[in-house]
Protein backbone atom coordinates (compact mmCIF):
# COMPACT_ATOMS: atom_id res chain seq x y z
CA UNK A 1 0.00 0.00 0.00
CA UNK A 2 1.36 3.41 -0.88
CA UNK A 3 2.58 5.65 1.90
CA UNK A 4 0.24 8.45 0.81
CA UNK A 5 -2.80 6.22 1.11
CA UNK A 6 -1.72 5.01 4.53
CA UNK A 7 -1.30 8.55 5.85
CA UNK A 8 -4.62 9.58 4.33
CA UNK A 9 -6.41 6.79 6.20
CA UNK A 10 -4.82 7.98 9.50
CA UNK A 11 -5.81 11.59 8.93
CA UNK A 12 -9.55 10.98 8.66
CA UNK A 13 -10.15 9.74 12.29
CA UNK A 14 -7.62 12.28 13.53
CA UNK A 15 -9.48 15.16 11.93
CA UNK A 16 -12.80 13.87 13.27
CA UNK A 17 -11.31 13.50 16.74
CA UNK A 18 -9.83 16.99 16.61
CA UNK A 19 -13.18 18.38 15.48
CA UNK A 20 -14.91 16.59 18.35
CA UNK A 21 -12.29 17.91 20.77
CA UNK A 22 -12.89 21.50 19.64
CA UNK A 23 -16.61 21.05 20.16
CA UNK A 24 -16.00 19.73 23.67
CA UNK A 25 -13.69 22.64 24.43
CA UNK A 26 -16.32 25.07 23.18
CA UNK A 27 -18.98 23.51 25.42
CA UNK A 28 -16.55 23.47 28.33
CA UNK A 29 -15.82 27.19 27.86
CA UNK A 30 -19.51 27.95 27.60
CA UNK A 31 -20.19 26.00 30.77
CA UNK A 32 -17.26 27.69 32.49
CA UNK A 33 -18.52 31.12 31.43
CA UNK A 34 -21.94 30.29 32.84
CA UNK A 35 -20.28 29.32 36.15
CA UNK A 36 -18.30 32.55 36.19
CA UNK A 37 -21.39 34.65 35.57
CA UNK A 38 -23.33 32.84 38.27
CA UNK A 39 -20.40 33.23 40.67
CA UNK A 40 -20.12 36.95 39.88
CA UNK A 41 -23.85 37.41 40.45
CA UNK A 42 -23.59 35.54 43.75
CA UNK A 43 -20.62 37.71 44.81
CA UNK A 44 -22.61 40.82 43.91
CA UNK A 45 -25.75 39.54 45.63
CA UNK A 46 -24.08 38.22 48.78
CA UNK A 47 -23.62 41.49 50.75
CA UNK A 48 -27.14 42.61 49.83
CA UNK A 49 -28.62 39.29 50.88
CA UNK A 50 -26.62 39.24 54.10
CA UNK A 51 -27.82 42.77 54.89
CA UNK A 52 -31.45 41.90 54.12
CA UNK A 53 -31.34 38.78 56.31
CA UNK A 54 -29.82 40.67 59.23
CA UNK A 55 -32.05 43.71 58.80
CA UNK A 56 -35.19 41.66 58.36
CA UNK A 57 -34.50 39.78 61.56
CA UNK A 58 -33.97 43.00 63.50
CA UNK A 59 -36.86 44.90 61.91
CA UNK A 60 -39.22 41.93 62.23
CA UNK A 61 -38.59 41.93 65.96
CA UNK A 62 -39.06 45.72 66.10
CA UNK A 63 -42.32 45.53 64.14
CA UNK A 64 -43.54 42.66 66.30
CA UNK A 65 -42.90 44.68 69.43
CA UNK A 66 -44.53 47.75 67.92
CA UNK A 67 -47.57 45.75 66.88
CA UNK A 68 -47.84 44.21 70.35
CA UNK A 69 -47.36 47.65 71.85
CA UNK A 70 -50.11 49.02 69.61
CA UNK A 71 -52.49 46.31 70.80
CA UNK A 72 -51.56 46.95 74.43
CA UNK A 73 -51.94 50.69 73.89
CA UNK A 74 -55.47 50.23 72.57
CA UNK A 75 -56.36 48.09 75.57
CA UNK A 76 -54.71 50.60 77.93
CA UNK A 77 -56.67 53.51 76.45
CA UNK A 78 -59.93 51.57 76.69
CA UNK A 79 -59.06 50.56 80.24
CA UNK A 80 -58.27 54.16 81.27
CA UNK A 81 -61.56 55.44 79.83
CA UNK A 82 -63.53 52.59 81.39
CA UNK A 83 -61.82 52.96 84.78
CA UNK A 84 -62.23 56.73 84.87
CA UNK A 85 -65.86 56.40 83.84
CA UNK A 86 -66.52 53.85 86.56
CA UNK A 87 -64.76 56.05 89.14
CA UNK A 88 -66.77 59.09 88.04
CA UNK A 89 -70.04 57.14 88.24
CA UNK A 90 -69.19 55.83 91.70
CA UNK A 91 -68.13 59.29 92.82
CA UNK A 92 -71.36 60.80 91.52
CA UNK A 93 -73.36 58.32 93.59
CA UNK A 94 -71.24 59.02 96.69
CA UNK A 95 -71.68 62.78 96.27
CA UNK A 96 -75.46 62.41 95.83
CA UNK A 97 -75.63 60.26 98.96
CA UNK A 98 -73.64 62.66 101.12
CA UNK A 99 -75.60 65.68 99.81
CA UNK A 100 -78.82 63.90 100.67
CA UNK A 101 -77.37 63.07 104.08
CA UNK A 102 -76.63 66.76 104.73
CA UNK A 103 -80.08 67.78 103.52
CA UNK A 104 -81.73 65.32 105.89
CA UNK A 105 -79.82 66.57 108.97
CA UNK A 106 -81.81 69.42 110.50
CA UNK A 107 -80.04 72.07 112.61
CA UNK A 108 -81.64 73.02 115.95
CA UNK A 109 -82.89 76.60 115.70
CA UNK A 110 -82.40 77.25 119.41
CA UNK A 111 -78.70 76.69 119.19
CA UNK A 112 -77.61 77.96 115.77
CA UNK A 113 -78.61 80.79 113.54
CA UNK A 114 -80.47 79.93 110.36
CA UNK A 115 -79.38 81.50 107.06
CA UNK A 116 -83.04 81.57 106.03
CA UNK A 117 -85.50 84.38 106.57
CA UNK A 118 -89.22 84.09 106.95
CA UNK A 119 -91.37 84.37 103.86
CA UNK A 120 -94.44 86.58 103.52
CA UNK A 121 -96.42 84.08 105.54
CA UNK A 122 -93.86 84.10 108.33
CA UNK A 123 -92.67 80.60 107.56
CA UNK A 124 -88.91 79.98 107.86
CA UNK A 125 -87.53 77.16 105.65
CA UNK A 126 -86.03 74.18 107.43
CA UNK A 127 -82.42 74.76 108.43
CA UNK A 128 -80.12 71.81 107.51
CA UNK A 129 -76.39 71.14 107.24
CA UNK A 130 -76.75 71.40 103.45
CA UNK A 131 -77.29 75.17 103.91
CA UNK A 132 -73.63 75.49 104.94
CA UNK A 133 -71.89 73.89 101.93
CA UNK A 134 -70.83 75.49 98.65
CA UNK A 135 -73.04 73.86 96.03
CA UNK A 136 -71.41 75.96 93.29
CA UNK A 137 -68.04 74.35 94.04
CA UNK A 138 -69.66 70.91 93.80
CA UNK A 139 -71.25 71.81 90.46
CA UNK A 140 -67.94 73.12 89.08
CA UNK A 141 -66.12 69.91 90.00
CA UNK A 142 -68.88 67.70 88.61
CA UNK A 143 -68.93 69.65 85.34
CA UNK A 144 -65.15 69.35 85.11
CA UNK A 145 -65.35 65.58 85.61
CA UNK A 146 -68.13 65.19 83.02
CA UNK A 147 -66.37 67.38 80.44
CA UNK A 148 -62.98 65.72 80.88
CA UNK A 149 -64.52 62.27 80.75
CA UNK A 150 -66.45 63.16 77.61
CA UNK A 151 -63.32 64.43 75.86
CA UNK A 152 -61.37 61.36 77.00
CA UNK A 153 -64.03 59.08 75.54
CA UNK A 154 -64.03 61.03 72.29
CA UNK A 155 -60.25 60.84 71.97
CA UNK A 156 -60.33 57.17 72.99
CA UNK A 157 -62.91 56.35 70.33
CA UNK A 158 -60.98 58.24 67.64
CA UNK A 159 -57.69 56.70 68.69
CA UNK A 160 -59.25 53.24 68.92
CA UNK A 161 -60.64 53.55 65.39
CA UNK A 162 -57.27 54.69 64.07
CA UNK A 163 -55.53 51.92 66.00
CA UNK A 164 -57.87 49.26 64.60
CA UNK A 165 -57.38 50.61 61.08
CA UNK A 166 -53.61 50.45 61.53
CA UNK A 167 -53.77 46.90 62.87
CA UNK A 168 -55.99 46.03 59.89
CA UNK A 169 -53.40 47.42 57.49
CA UNK A 170 -50.71 45.39 59.23
CA UNK A 171 -52.85 42.25 59.04
CA UNK A 172 -53.39 42.81 55.29
CA UNK A 173 -49.66 42.98 54.60
CA UNK A 174 -48.50 39.61 53.31
CA UNK A 175 -45.28 38.86 55.12
CA UNK A 176 -43.29 36.24 53.18
CA UNK A 177 -41.64 33.64 55.37
CA UNK A 178 -38.06 33.70 54.13
CA UNK A 179 -36.07 30.54 54.79
CA UNK A 180 -33.82 30.83 57.80
CA UNK A 181 -30.37 30.40 56.24
CA UNK A 182 -26.85 31.40 57.14
CA UNK A 183 -25.12 33.36 54.39
CA UNK A 184 -21.34 33.62 54.82
CA UNK A 185 -18.38 34.39 52.60
CA UNK A 186 -17.15 30.84 53.14
CA UNK A 187 -20.03 29.59 51.02
CA UNK A 188 -19.23 32.11 48.32
CA UNK A 189 -15.59 31.09 48.38
CA UNK A 190 -16.69 27.45 48.04
CA UNK A 191 -18.56 28.35 44.85
CA UNK A 192 -15.45 30.18 43.64
CA UNK A 193 -13.46 26.99 44.26
CA UNK A 194 -15.83 25.07 41.98
CA UNK A 195 -15.27 27.65 39.24
CA UNK A 196 -11.50 27.40 39.74
CA UNK A 197 -11.65 23.61 39.47
CA UNK A 198 -13.64 23.91 36.24
CA UNK A 199 -11.10 26.40 34.92
CA UNK A 200 -8.30 23.93 35.61
CA UNK A 201 -10.11 21.14 33.79
CA UNK A 202 -10.87 23.43 30.83
CA UNK A 203 -7.18 24.27 30.60
CA UNK A 204 -6.37 20.54 30.48
CA UNK A 205 -8.85 19.66 27.74
CA UNK A 206 -7.73 22.70 25.76
CA UNK A 207 -4.22 21.30 25.86
CA UNK A 208 -5.57 17.93 24.67
CA UNK A 209 -7.42 19.66 21.87
CA UNK A 210 -4.32 21.59 20.88
CA UNK A 211 -2.31 18.31 20.89
CA UNK A 212 -4.83 16.76 18.49
CA UNK A 213 -4.72 19.83 16.29
CA UNK A 214 -0.93 19.52 16.25
CA UNK A 215 -1.23 15.82 15.32
CA UNK A 216 -3.56 16.70 12.44
CA UNK A 217 -1.12 19.38 11.30
CA UNK A 218 1.64 16.73 11.27
CA UNK A 219 -0.53 14.44 9.15
CA UNK A 220 -1.36 17.20 6.69
CA UNK A 221 2.33 18.14 6.51
CA UNK A 222 3.35 14.57 5.82
CA UNK A 223 0.72 14.25 3.08
CA UNK A 224 1.96 17.43 1.41
CA UNK A 225 5.56 16.17 1.53
CA UNK A 226 4.60 12.79 0.07
CA UNK A 227 2.57 14.43 -2.66
CA UNK A 228 5.36 16.80 -3.52
CA UNK A 229 8.36 14.49 -3.32
CA UNK A 230 6.69 11.12 -3.91
CA UNK A 231 8.75 9.60 -1.16
CA UNK A 232 8.12 6.63 1.07
CA UNK A 233 6.97 6.97 4.77
CA UNK A 234 9.47 5.37 7.15
CA UNK A 235 8.32 2.69 9.56
CA UNK A 236 9.25 4.80 12.62
CA UNK A 237 7.27 7.78 11.36
CA UNK A 238 4.34 5.54 10.55
CA UNK A 239 4.41 3.99 14.00
CA UNK A 240 4.44 7.42 15.64
CA UNK A 241 1.51 8.62 13.55
CA UNK A 242 -0.37 5.39 14.09
CA UNK A 243 0.15 5.55 17.86
CA UNK A 244 -1.00 9.16 18.10
CA UNK A 245 -4.02 8.45 15.95
CA UNK A 246 -5.00 5.40 17.98
CA UNK A 247 -4.91 7.46 21.21
CA UNK A 248 -7.41 10.04 19.94
CA UNK A 249 -10.62 8.10 20.88
CA UNK A 250 -9.42 7.62 24.44
CA UNK A 251 -8.46 11.28 24.69
CA UNK A 252 -11.85 12.32 23.37
CA UNK A 253 -13.56 10.07 25.92
CA UNK A 254 -11.48 11.63 28.70
CA UNK A 255 -12.41 15.09 27.42
CA UNK A 256 -16.08 14.05 27.41
CA UNK A 257 -15.82 12.96 31.02
CA UNK A 258 -14.01 16.18 31.89
CA UNK A 259 -16.77 18.17 30.18
CA UNK A 260 -19.37 16.31 32.19
CA UNK A 261 -17.51 17.13 35.42
CA UNK A 262 -17.38 20.80 34.38
CA UNK A 263 -21.08 20.74 33.59
CA UNK A 264 -21.84 19.17 36.96
CA UNK A 265 -19.93 21.97 38.69
CA UNK A 266 -21.70 24.49 36.48
CA UNK A 267 -25.03 22.97 37.42
CA UNK A 268 -24.11 23.05 41.09
CA UNK A 269 -23.00 26.66 40.78
CA UNK A 270 -26.19 27.55 38.94
CA UNK A 271 -28.30 25.83 41.63
CA UNK A 272 -26.44 27.86 44.24
CA UNK A 273 -27.15 31.00 42.21
CA UNK A 274 -30.84 30.11 41.93
CA UNK A 275 -30.94 29.53 45.69
CA UNK A 276 -29.27 32.86 46.34
CA UNK A 277 -31.62 34.53 43.90
CA UNK A 278 -34.66 32.93 45.54
CA UNK A 279 -33.39 33.84 49.02
CA UNK A 280 -32.70 37.38 47.88
CA UNK A 281 -36.16 37.69 46.28
CA UNK A 282 -37.91 36.33 49.39
CA UNK A 283 -35.94 38.57 51.74
CA UNK A 284 -36.43 41.53 49.43
CA UNK A 285 -40.20 41.01 49.46
CA UNK A 286 -40.11 40.48 53.22
CA UNK A 287 -38.12 43.70 53.61
CA UNK A 288 -40.69 45.57 51.54
CA UNK A 289 -43.52 44.07 53.60
CA UNK A 290 -41.80 45.05 56.84
CA UNK A 291 -41.34 48.54 55.42
CA UNK A 292 -45.09 48.73 54.78
CA UNK A 293 -45.79 47.68 58.37
CA UNK A 294 -43.29 50.21 59.68
CA UNK A 295 -44.84 52.96 57.55
CA UNK A 296 -48.31 52.07 58.82
CA UNK A 297 -47.14 52.29 62.43
CA UNK A 298 -45.23 55.52 61.77
CA UNK A 299 -48.36 56.98 60.19
CA UNK A 300 -50.40 56.03 63.26
CA UNK A 301 -47.82 57.53 65.63
CA UNK A 302 -47.76 60.75 63.60
CA UNK A 303 -51.54 61.05 63.48
CA UNK A 304 -52.08 60.09 67.12
CA UNK A 305 -49.23 62.09 68.64
CA UNK A 306 -51.19 65.27 69.38
CA UNK A 307 -54.31 63.43 70.54
CA UNK A 308 -52.25 61.24 72.86
CA UNK A 309 -50.66 64.32 74.38
CA UNK A 310 -54.12 65.80 74.89
CA UNK A 311 -55.30 62.46 76.28
CA UNK A 312 -52.53 62.50 78.87
CA UNK A 313 -53.30 66.09 79.90
CA UNK A 314 -57.03 65.40 80.17
CA UNK A 315 -56.39 62.20 82.11
CA UNK A 316 -54.26 64.11 84.62
CA UNK A 317 -56.84 66.89 84.85
CA UNK A 318 -59.64 64.35 85.36
CA UNK A 319 -57.60 62.62 88.06
CA UNK A 320 -57.16 65.93 89.90
CA UNK A 321 -60.89 66.69 89.62
CA UNK A 322 -61.76 63.23 90.91
CA UNK A 323 -59.34 63.63 93.81
CA UNK A 324 -60.78 67.05 94.63
CA UNK A 325 -64.32 65.68 94.48
CA UNK A 326 -63.41 62.69 96.64
CA UNK A 327 -61.82 65.13 99.07
CA UNK A 328 -65.03 67.14 99.11
CA UNK A 329 -67.12 64.00 99.71
CA UNK A 330 -64.80 63.04 102.57
CA UNK A 331 -65.00 66.56 104.00
CA UNK A 332 -68.81 66.54 103.85
CA UNK A 333 -68.92 63.17 105.61
CA UNK A 334 -66.62 64.51 108.32
CA UNK A 335 -68.75 67.65 108.46
CA UNK A 336 -71.86 65.53 109.08
CA UNK A 337 -70.19 63.46 111.77
CA UNK A 338 -68.57 66.54 113.32
CA UNK A 339 -71.98 68.13 113.79
CA UNK A 340 -72.72 65.55 116.49
CA UNK A 341 -69.51 66.59 118.20
CA UNK A 342 -70.54 70.22 117.82
CA UNK A 343 -73.85 69.58 119.56
CA UNK A 344 -72.05 67.87 122.41
CA UNK A 345 -69.49 70.68 122.60
CA UNK A 346 -72.18 73.36 122.68
CA UNK A 347 -73.97 71.48 125.45
CA UNK A 348 -70.71 71.18 127.37
CA UNK A 349 -69.95 74.86 126.96
CA UNK A 350 -73.44 75.78 128.03
CA UNK A 351 -72.99 73.78 131.21
CA UNK A 352 -69.60 75.36 131.81
CA UNK A 353 -71.08 78.77 131.10
CA UNK A 354 -73.76 78.12 133.69
CA UNK A 355 -71.16 77.14 136.26
CA UNK A 356 -69.13 80.20 135.43
CA UNK A 357 -72.15 82.46 135.80
CA UNK A 358 -72.94 80.89 139.15
CA UNK A 359 -69.41 81.65 140.35
CA UNK A 360 -69.63 85.18 138.94
CA UNK A 361 -73.00 85.82 140.56
CA UNK A 362 -71.68 84.64 143.90
CA UNK A 363 -68.63 86.85 143.55
CA UNK A 364 -70.80 89.81 142.55
CA UNK A 365 -72.99 89.25 145.59
CA UNK A 366 -69.96 89.10 147.86
CA UNK A 367 -68.46 92.22 146.31
CA UNK A 368 -71.75 94.07 146.59
CA UNK A 369 -72.16 93.12 150.26
CA UNK A 370 -68.58 94.06 151.05
CA UNK A 371 -69.02 97.34 149.23
CA UNK A 372 -72.21 98.25 151.09
CA UNK A 373 -70.62 97.27 154.39
CA UNK A 374 -67.65 99.51 153.63
CA UNK A 375 -69.98 102.38 152.69
CA UNK A 376 -71.71 102.08 156.05
CA UNK A 377 -68.41 101.88 157.95
CA UNK A 378 -67.07 105.03 156.29
CA UNK A 379 -70.36 106.89 156.83
CA UNK A 380 -70.26 106.02 160.56
CA UNK A 381 -66.65 107.21 160.82
CA UNK A 382 -67.50 110.50 159.20
CA UNK A 383 -70.52 110.95 161.46
CA UNK A 384 -68.41 110.44 164.62
CA UNK A 385 -65.16 112.19 163.80
CA UNK A 386 -65.56 114.12 160.55
CA UNK A 387 -66.61 117.44 162.12
CA UNK A 388 -63.43 117.52 164.19
CA UNK A 389 -60.94 116.78 161.45
CA UNK A 390 -59.70 119.58 159.20
CA UNK A 391 -60.38 118.81 155.55
CA UNK A 392 -56.81 119.52 154.52
CA UNK A 393 -55.38 117.07 157.03
CA UNK A 394 -56.54 113.97 155.13
CA UNK A 395 -58.56 114.94 152.08
CA UNK A 396 -59.13 111.35 150.82
CA UNK A 397 -60.90 110.39 154.06
CA UNK A 398 -64.14 111.57 152.49
CA UNK A 399 -63.64 109.35 149.37
CA UNK A 400 -66.10 106.49 148.75
CA UNK A 401 -64.75 102.92 148.86
CA UNK A 402 -63.34 101.26 145.72
CA UNK A 403 -65.96 99.31 143.80
CA UNK A 404 -65.16 96.15 141.75
CA UNK A 405 -67.17 94.83 138.84
CA UNK A 406 -67.06 91.50 136.93
CA UNK A 407 -67.00 92.03 133.17
CA UNK A 408 -67.63 89.55 130.35
CA UNK A 409 -64.85 89.34 127.77
CA UNK A 410 -65.69 88.10 124.25
CA UNK A 411 -68.40 88.36 121.64
CA UNK A 412 -71.53 88.74 123.66
CA UNK A 413 -73.74 88.24 120.63
CA UNK A 414 -72.19 84.84 119.82
CA UNK A 415 -72.43 83.84 123.48
CA UNK A 416 -76.07 84.81 123.47
CA UNK A 417 -76.72 82.62 120.44
CA UNK A 418 -75.72 79.50 122.38
CA UNK A 419 -76.91 80.49 125.89
CA UNK A 420 -79.93 78.84 127.36
CA UNK A 421 -82.92 80.85 128.50
CA UNK A 422 -81.96 80.25 132.12
CA UNK A 423 -78.46 81.60 131.58
CA UNK A 424 -79.87 84.68 129.90
CA UNK A 425 -82.22 85.23 132.82
CA UNK A 426 -79.32 85.12 135.33
CA UNK A 427 -77.40 87.57 133.19
CA UNK A 428 -80.32 89.99 133.18
CA UNK A 429 -80.77 89.71 136.99
CA UNK A 430 -77.07 90.51 137.55
CA UNK A 431 -77.38 93.57 135.39
CA UNK A 432 -80.38 94.79 137.44
CA UNK A 433 -78.44 94.29 140.70
CA UNK A 434 -75.54 96.31 139.32
CA UNK A 435 -77.94 99.15 138.52
CA UNK A 436 -79.25 99.14 142.13
CA UNK A 437 -75.72 99.21 143.52
CA UNK A 438 -74.89 102.15 141.27
CA UNK A 439 -77.88 103.99 142.64
CA UNK A 440 -76.80 103.22 146.24
CA UNK A 441 -73.30 104.47 145.51
CA UNK A 442 -74.64 107.68 144.03
CA UNK A 443 -76.81 108.25 147.11
CA UNK A 444 -73.86 107.68 149.42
Amino acid sequence: MASLEIVARLSEPSIQGAQRARELVKKANESLEQSRQDHEKICEMHPKLAFLISENQAQSEVCRRLEDGLKRHQKDVDMVVETKGRQAEELQKEMAMVIELLKSREVAEREFRSPHIADDNGVVPKHTLYDHIDQDAVDVLERSVVECLGELRSIGETDGKLCRETLGKIANVELPMAEDISVTWDGVHGIGALVAESQSVVDEIMQDSQSMDHHCDQLRGTIRELEAEGGVLSTDDYNVLLRDTSEIPAIVDDMQEALESIQRRTEETHVRYLQYSAFYSDNRRRFEAITQISQAIDSYVSLAASSQTQFGLLSAQLERSLEDTWGLVSWYRNFHSSYDGLIAEVHRRRQMQGRLYAVVEDMRSQLDNMYMEEVRERAGFVDRFGMFLPSDLCPFIQDPPMQFTVEEVGDGERLASVMSHETTRHSKKSADDNDEQQESKSFA
